[in-house]
């Protein structure tokens, strides 16, 4: 009788401590959020703050900015700026030399008739550069994704999907990319929902080696090849990052350009909306 209550002492023990185990466990896996990086603002070879950029851009100081800078570049501003850059993004922002805001400030009376045309075109521009409007049905299509496995447009039958362009340079996207996770995929976790990021214009072996980059940040799931831009081209000329959200009949409901953490926002709202 004593050997049986030692044994289902040790028994309750041992499942006790599985269960502090488990509980542990979950506990970190819940807990256990993306790094997400950070934006650095380079002025000058000094890093900045958000809030100095934007009274730089009050006072029509910008030149230019840089999403992201090249490997070179990065290089040396790690070296000068700490280690905490390699993990981040950077931007690189030009702004106009004194002599440059002299000149500009002459110039700008006679510029300011020409305004209103300037703005026209560049909108005009960029509703031409979308080929797919909403209320287009979606053509057959075959993609293959970075593991050799094809996806066809019979595939998305009774799904709703959010179509995004990206490319691994592409710092927005990126960006945009560590967001998806938490905004887009586990909300939509076991529903009719499907996510199919399309890399622009890039090798396997380039887009596979970004992808087990994002893989040890937390950010991990399949992707799609465009090599030739052939898909692509047939969605839009140019920009990206770019999303169309298509409902369950393969219809576009919604596009959008570029990025933003609003964007993203609304777009899992109107994927909510769709599902239900």
């Amino acid at each position: 009788m004593k050997k049986i209550c030692n044994i289902v002492q040790k028994y309750i023990c041992i499942s006790v401590l599985f269960l502090c185990f488990v509980s542990s466990f979950n506990a970190y896996a819940q807990d256990k959020k993306i790094a997400k990086p950070k934006m650095i603002f380079i002025v000058e070879g000094k890093e900045v703050t958000e809030e100095y950029l934007m009274v730089l851009q009050k006072e029509n100081k910008i030149k230019a900015m840089h999403n992201g800078v090249s490997k070179k570049e990065k290089k040396a501003i790690v070296k000068r700026f700490k280690e905490r850059l390699d993990n981040n993004f950077v931007m690189k922002i030009e702004v106009f030399s004194e002599e440059e805001m002299l000149v500009n400030k002459e110039k700008q009376p006679a510029k300011s008739k020409s305004k209103n045309k300037e703005v026209k075109v560049t909108k005009k521009e960029a509703v031409a550069a979308s080929k797919i409007k909403v209320g287009d049905t979606i053509t057959a299509f075959a993609l293959e994704d970075i593991h050799g496995n094809l996806l066809k447009k019979a595939d998305l039958k009774g799904k709703v999907v959010l179509l995004n362009f990206w490319a691994t340079w592409c710092v927005p996207c990126l960006r945009e990319f560590y967001e998806v996770p938490e905004v887009i995929l586990e909300p939509n976790k076991g529903k009719d929902f499907l996510f199919i990021p399309v890399s622009v214009g890039e090798k396997r072996s380039t887009v596979l080696k970004k992808m087990d980059e994002l893989k040890g940040k937390g950010v991990d799931f399949n992707v799609y090849l465009d090599p030739k831009n052939e898909f692509y081209s047939a969605y839009r000329k140019q920009g990206i990052p770019l999303n169309y959200l298509i409902d369950k009949n393969g219809v576009i409901v919604d596009i959008s350009v570029g990025y933003n953490e609003d964007n993203l926002n609304k777009i899992a709202t109107k994927i909510k909306e769709l599902i239900e």
